[in-house]
């Protein structure tokens, strides 16, 4: 409800764009003449001493821009471009020494506390987390896999030179002994008594020998929850193997769990086996004489140090190998 006591505001029209340009070309300095009107001594005039004081002064100071030159801004860029601020900061060294003190001693009390986060890196993106100490954690251990691939095809192609060898070996000797038996001249396997090649045994008198020297270390049966087959005989590595008795060798080189190994079928139809070996020196459908050097023991294969792994199979059956040699009158 409208109060009757309260007289009525007239609402103003806008002034229109004609009359409003008007008033400004009454105003100097709108159209470019001045700032101050030309009045305004008459103006102020009636105003109290300080504000005539006041106003002089700001008339003044607008005299004084007025009558300032503008600067040239080519003059002032080249001025500030040769500037020497080699001599700004030494004339100011004394301030910057203390700015300089200030701000490493705020530094050494806080936290930096930047480089490390909680966020969780996507896939494909490395994230550096900064670390006060020296980390106390194990990394993820490499896999050795290639490592077991590279000694594995190494192993390879070491057997396959160690056959090779073999069966060079083999055919110099074959190649000997048929231009001696074409000389007329015995052959080692047809009499006792005859030299063998250079690096084998004499046999006994059963004609057989020690498959090796060295120490025995385990017998024919159980052991380590599974049955042993054979009988262990230690040595130095490159120790020589004989053949125990004359015989055809029916194989030669890499085995399961043996690394190398030999095996001999003699004339009785026993065959023995010899294992573990480093290298060997018979082909397969090779006759080889009773104390031979067929090989040298080695640590390859299933083993747990350099020895002769030496088994007995008669009739299709595993026996005690140290039992076979003693009734041959052969023991360790």
């Amino acid at each position: 409800m409208l109060d009757s006591a309260r007289p009525l505001r007239r609402l103003r029209r806008p002034p229109s764009p004609s009359a409003r340009r008007a008033g400004l070309d009454g105003v100097r300095g709108v159209g470019g003449i001045g700032v101050v009107r030309p009045d305004w001594r008459a103006r102020f005039a009636d105003r109290p001493p300080n504000s005539r004081a006041r106003s002089l002064r700001v008339r003044q100071w607008i005299d004084e821009l007025s009558s300032r030159p503008r600067p040239d801004l080519r003059q002032l860029w080249a001025r500030q471009r040769n500037r020497d601020y080699r001599a700004l900061l030494w004339q100011h060294r004394g301030k910057l020494t203390v700015f300089l003190a200030v701000a490493l001693f705020a530094s050494a009390d806080s936290s930096f506390d930047w480089g490390v986060t909680d966020r969780t890196p996507g896939p494909n993106q490395a994230q550096r987390v900064a670390f006060a100490h020296e980390q106390l954690i194990q990394p993820t251990v490499p896999s050795v896999k290639r490592y077991l691939t590279a000694i594995a095809n190494g192993e390879r192609i070491r057997e396959q030179a160690v056959v090779a060898a073999a069966a060079r070996a083999t055919l110099e000797r074959a190649k000997a002994e048929a231009a001696a038996a074409t000389a007329g001249e015995v052959q080692p396997w047809m009499s006792a008594t005859t030299p063998l090649p250079p690096g084998s045994i004499l046999p006994g008198i059963a004609g057989m020998v020690l498959p090796t020297r060295g120490t025995f270390t385990s017998g024919f049966g159980s052991r380590w929850g599974t049955f042993h087959n054979g009988i262990d005989i230690a040595g130095p590595i490159g120790t020589p193997i004989y053949a125990v008795a004359s015989g055809t060798v029916i194989d030669a080189g890499p085995a399961q769990g043996f690394g190398l190994w030999v095996r001999i079928r003699h004339d009785d139809g026993t065959i023995t086996v010899y294992g573990h070996m480093y290298d060997f020196f018979v082909s397969v459908g090779e006759r080889v004489p009773a104390g031979l050097q067929i090989a040298r023991m080695g640590n390859r294969g299933d083993s747990s140090g350099p020895h002769l792994h030496f088994e007995v199979i008669a009739r299709g059956q595993h026996i005690d190998p140290q039992a076979w040699l003693a009734a041959n009158g052969l023991g360790f």
